[in-house]
């Protein structure tokens, strides 16, 4: 069943959210310092979304594993567009 987009940025930022305070918390427990730990996970948070949209980018481009959406779910596995 298809998502909206209202649904994937939703998930998104939400995953950020936890990434981000994962991650927040690991730098402040190796390095035991707050600046140092938000600034650095603000950084690779950045990184992390411009890498994640070149990554979706590049998918989009790939056929495999994508069917035309006009097909009922019960023909998906007969009508796959070409997955090479």
């Amino acid at each position: 069943m298809p998502s909206t987009y209202q649904r994937s940025l939703v998930k998104g930022i939400c995953w950020e959210f936890f990434s981000f305070v994962i991650t927040l918390i690991a730098v402040f427990l190796v390095y035991g310092n707050i600046y140092f730990s938000i600034k650095f996970t603000f950084l690779l948070t950045l990184v992390k979304m411009i890498f994640f949209f070149i990554h979706e980018r590049t998918w989009k481009k790939i056929k495999w594993g994508k069917y035309e959406e006009n097909f009922k779910q019960s023909q998906i596995k007969k009508r796959k567009i070409n997955e090479y």
